[in-house]
This record gives structure tokens, sequence and C-alpha cells, in this order.
């Protein structure tokens, strides 16, 4: 797994006094126009404090949503501002006008020491996913430094990644480092150790490379959420309504022949006729009805993934058990997560990521059991599946 060859420390011997651009990732969760979940942006806080507090000019650049190359108004970063002075207690400058306007340039030139500028949206051009290095080698122009704080974004041979890094000093900052320093603490000498990974979420046709990838390096893999739905049905096995991906159903299955003595499907399930909670009750999973939805994991099936992992001295958890959002459907995750929390004093290390699997983690209570929380979701899963990663290539060379 790839180390770091610069260090955050070693960026801030440059500070002072320099023009510093740092690639975060606010594209945070948000619903009816509200945040709601936090954790990259509070992730990043020390990062600029420190910065802030070695007199540096501090030029965030981050995306929100897809918003393909257009300006989308629904997809502005304006606001961020009132959270991110929230949390520096300070006053910010954002700059929606065009990146490469000679208003933009005349904010950067006015940024004081100290001073923190937020850039509008970089997907709102189609030259940051293209990776046009004029483009990059103009914004660059604006700077003295670069620093990578979004790990998250790091899969992503974008402009803001690796082209504008490539024409800069570059390093990595605080929340980086803590990134590769624990994932690799999690792959390291797999095989020597006792290890589980617990797949979730609904699909499986966005991750099937990286499924196969884990259960090679990983002695068992747990599998639960909408996901399992798919494994379930490629068997012949009546799902009843519930969500799956019936043109995965053959990869599915050829994975269940090919790892079945490495996979834990669920034995039981929560399921109702509706998402309305009063109606549910639990089925062995070769009982639903044409008319029923799986909405969790049953009894039968936390009892299987619990003794897995108490035997476990690392555990990989990447994705949701159940439909975490809607009581009681969350029982199976807060369930699993609670084991969490009595494997701390063992020799145990667990590492979870992605976007779902934070939020459901965070409503169940458990987050802070947990050795590490990446906010990767893609990047996450790649840097663990031993994929090279862009965004660390590029500070290494």
């Amino acid at each position: 797994m790839p180390n770091l060859k610069k260090n955050f420390s070693d960026a801030l011997e440059f500070v002072n006094n320099k023009v510093c651009f740092v690639r975060c990732d606010l594209n945070l969760p948000i619903v009816d126009n509200k945040i709601t979940d936090f954790t990259r942006l509070d992730e990043i806080i020390p990062t600029l404090e420190k910065l802030i507090s070695r007199n540096g000019k501090i030029i965030l650049i981050s995306h929100l949503g897809r918003p393909k190359g257009k300006v989308d108004e629904n997809l502005s970063l304006e606001i961020m501002i009132p959270h991110i002075e929230e949390r520096l207690k300070r006053s910010i400058t954002f700059c929606p006008e065009q990146i490469l306007s000679s208003e933009t340039a005349e904010k950067i030139k006015k940024l004081p020491p100290k001073g923190v500028l937020l850039l509008e949206n970089i997907r709102f051009y189609k030259q940051e996913e293209e990776n046009d290095k004029k483009f990059s080698s103009k914004i660059s122009e604006y700077g003295d430094i670069y620093i990578n704080e979004s790990f998250s974004t790091s899969h992503r041979n974008h402009a803001s990644i690796t082209g504008i890094s490539s024409f800069l000093p570059s390093f990595p900052g605080k929340l980086f480092e803590q990134e590769i320093k624990n994932l690799n603490v999690i792959t390291k000498d797999l095989s020597q150790s006792r290890s589980v990974v617990i797949l979730g979420g609904a699909k499986i046709s966005t991750k099937v490379a990286i499924i196969e990838s884990l259960i090679k390096k990983f002695n068992k893999v747990l599998i639960g959420g909408a996901m399992a739905n798919t494994f379930i049905a490629s068997q012949g096995i009546e799902i009843g309504r519930s969500f799956n991906e019936p043109k995965m159903q053959e990869k599915a299955l050829t994975i269940i022949r090919k790892y079945r003595d490495k996979i834990l499907l669920p034995e039981d399930a929560i399921i109702s006729e509706s998402e309305n909670p009063g109606n549910h009750r639990s089925v062995d999973i070769k009982k639903i009805k044409n008319t029923d939805s799986i909405y969790d994991i049953g009894p039968k099936t936390r009892k299987s993934f619990f003794n897995e992992i108490i035997q476990c001295e690392k555990l990989l958890w990447n994705g949701p058990l159940g439909f975490f959002e809607k009581k009681p459907f969350d029982n199976g995750t807060n369930y699993i997560a609670s084991i969490i929390k009595s494997q701390k004093s063992k020799k145990f290390f667990s590492a979870a990521g992605g976007g779902a699997p934070i939020s459901a983690l965070k409503q169940s209570g458990y987050i802070n059991d947990f050795s590490f929380i990446s906010t990767g979701g893609g990047a996450f899963l790649e840097f663990i599946e031993g994929k090279s990663l862009p965004g660390i290539d590029i500070l290494n060379k």
C-alpha cells in the first residue's frame, strides 16, 4: 500500500504570507436546502486553523454534486459560507465570479494573511473533469503552494486534484495523512490476521470489482442491505418486491459459487408489505412472499454476523445493513455497530467509510467506537482494493 513521501508539516515551512490552495471536499449531503452531515467539513478545520496560524492566505477549492460542467444555482457552494465561518470563527470571502476572471484575480490579490476565500463549485467548469492542462496552469498562477485535503476525491484524475498540483509545490493535509496512515493499518498483513469486511448499501453493479477484490483479501465477507437481495435472488430465492439488480444476478451467483466458504448472506430478514413499521416481522429468508419487501437483516443473521466479528482482529465496514433512515429498520445496523464497542478492549482495529455508512453509524451512536472513520467513498474502497490513486501519485512525484 502507498505511503506519502511528503508531510503536512513540510508545507508549513512555506505558508507564511503565501497563497495556499486547499483542495477540500465540501460535497456535503443536502436535503431540502439544509446540510444534514458536516463530517467532511469538520475534519478539515484543524488543517485550516494551522494554516491560518502560520499567516497563510487560503483559497478553498471544492465541488458539490454533479453539475456536469455547467452552472447550477442549486449546487452553489455559497450555502457553505456560514458553516465555515462558524467553525473558523472568522469571516471568509466567497468568489462566485468566473474562476479565471479579473474579479477573481483581484479578490485573491487583496486576500490578507490569515484570510480565507472560497471559490465557486469547481465542477461548474467542464475543464475540471477533463483535467485540462491550460485551465490548471492558469489557476495555479493565483497561488504559491497546493495542499490536498480531499482524500475522498483523490481517485479522480481531475484538474483540482492532479492538474493544479502539477504546477506548484504540493503537499498532503493533516486529514489526508491520517487517511493514508489508518487505511494502511487495516490493509497491512491481512493474510496473517483474522479479518472481516461488512458490505451493505444498495447496489453491487457499481462495486462488483471491489467486492471480488475484498473477498480475496479478507477472511470473511458479511453482506447485508439491499445489496444482499441481488445475491439472494440469484439463487432462485423469492425476495418479493425488494430492491435488487436483476441484470447482476448472474454475476452475483458466480461470486457465490466461487467464494462460498468466505461469504455470509442473511439467513432471515425483517420484512413488510410497505415502509410502515407497524407491519414489519421477522421471517426465514426462504419464506418471503411475493408481496413482501426486505428492510433489514433479521435476528438469526445478526447472531451469525456477531459470531464472525467477535473472532476478528481487523474489520472494515462499507454500507448500512438495512433501511436505516426509518426506525425500526435501523436495528440491524445499530446492533452490529454495538459489537464494535464491545471489541475495543481487545487487539482489534476497525475502519468504516463512505457517505451512507457514516450517516448510519452516526445515527447508531457508535461511530466514535471505531478505530478510524474515513471520509472517502470511492477513494476509500479503491485504496483498500490496492489501486493507484492519482491524488496520491501526484503528491509523491
